[in-house]
């Protein structure tokens, strides 16, 4: 979601709150960078500056009493409070003002990664508006206060009085539900990257302990292969992933592509994620609309959205209507 729409909280990012700082790194959220900040401001400045010139012009006739110049004052006065209240509902319901669209910034809540509010809108911009009352100074302090950030993610001190973070659309849009997702599932494959142990699928009564057993650790990746109900074996030794038409996020590097031809249109674009580490293979679903789920045993266990799962030699993984066999 990248156009005008309000976000709701449906579609906002499904983050447990509060969000943290090392949270929002591995998701690859990033700060504004200062070029296009300062671009948004003066973009955002440019109209109020135009609703703005006439009036030095008019002002001396308004104290004559010339019933042009008042006309002429008062349609600039109430455009200019107009665009204000425009500028401050769309920063403050979904994070957008006219510039930041135009530069793909959006400003969200720090904790939640949710809109901040009309209120919190309005006291981020009455403080950038206080800073110009010592005229440069103040306005250069405000400027650079986001180079400050002693948590170095490029907020301002209006940011922080308002609880409000400045990021990058073009890193992540938590504000986009399937960009999102992807931003999830990439944070758990770095999270098994760096160690973290990927969740394992529970296993069901039906399965005896020995079959539901993880592979054995070895000290290097395994190479796990991977039988699609097309006949095709993949050997995977790296990240990939599966569906009609398989791409890769922004910045995601992916080892194996696998397209799968599904006139039915039973699985996504891109269907599930899959991967191997030293305890094995994993599979993360990517916000398909079918779902993911691994049969084991006669079980059904599913795969929920952005969770890196386990499986083992055996397992079956359904997608869609397909299927994938674990060998």
């Amino acid at each position: 979601m990248s156009g005008w729409a309000i976000i709701n909280e449906r579609e906002a990012a499904p983050e447990p709150a509060p969000v943290s700082i090392e949270r929002a790194a591995l998701l690859g959220i990033a700060p504004a960078p200062t070029g296009r900040r300062v671009i948004a401001a003066i973009i955002d400045a440019i109209p109020a500056i135009l609703f703005l010139l006439p009036l030095p012009f008019t002002l001396p006739l308004l104290l004559t009493g010339e019933l042009w110049a008042i006309l002429v004052g008062a349609i600039c006065v109430v455009l200019l409070v107009v665009y204000g209240l425009i500028q401050l509902a769309s920063n403050g319901r979904r994070g957008q003002t006219f510039g930041k669209q135009l530069t793909r910034l959006r400003t969200l809540d720090p904790a939640t990664l949710k809109p901040i509010g009309f209120a919190r809108a309005l006291l981020r911009a009455l403080i950038v508006a206080a800073s110009g009352i010592v005229p440069l100074v103040g306005s250069a302090v405000m400027l650079i206060s986001p180079l400050l950030d002693i948590e170095q993610r490029g907020r301002g001190w209006h940011d922080h009085a308002a609880r409000a973070w400045l990021i990058d659309l073009d890193a992540v849009d938590p504000a986009d539900p399937v960009a999102f997702e992807a931003a999830r599932g990439r944070a758990r494959v770095r999270s098994v990257a760096a160690g973290a142990p990927a969740q394992a699928a529970p296993a069901p009564s039906a399965v005896p302990p020995a079959q539901a057993a993880p592979a054995p650790v070895a000290p290097t990746p395994q190479t796990v292969r991977l039988r699609f109900d097309t006949g095709e074996l993949v050997d995977v030794h790296g990240p990939g992933l599966a569906g009609r038409a398989p791409v890769a996020a922004a910045e995601e590097v992916v080892m194996h592509v696998v397209p799968i031809a599904d006139e039915a249109r039973s699985i996504s674009k891109t269907h599930f994620a899959f991967a191997v580490d030293a305890h094995g293979l994993f599979v993360s679903d990517r916000g398909s609309t079918n779902g993911t789920s691994i049969l084991r045993g006669g079980a059904t266990i599913p795969v929920p959205p952005g969770a890196a799962v386990r499986v083992t030699a055996g397992d079956r993984i359904l997608f869609g209507d397909r299927v994938a066999d674990v060998l």
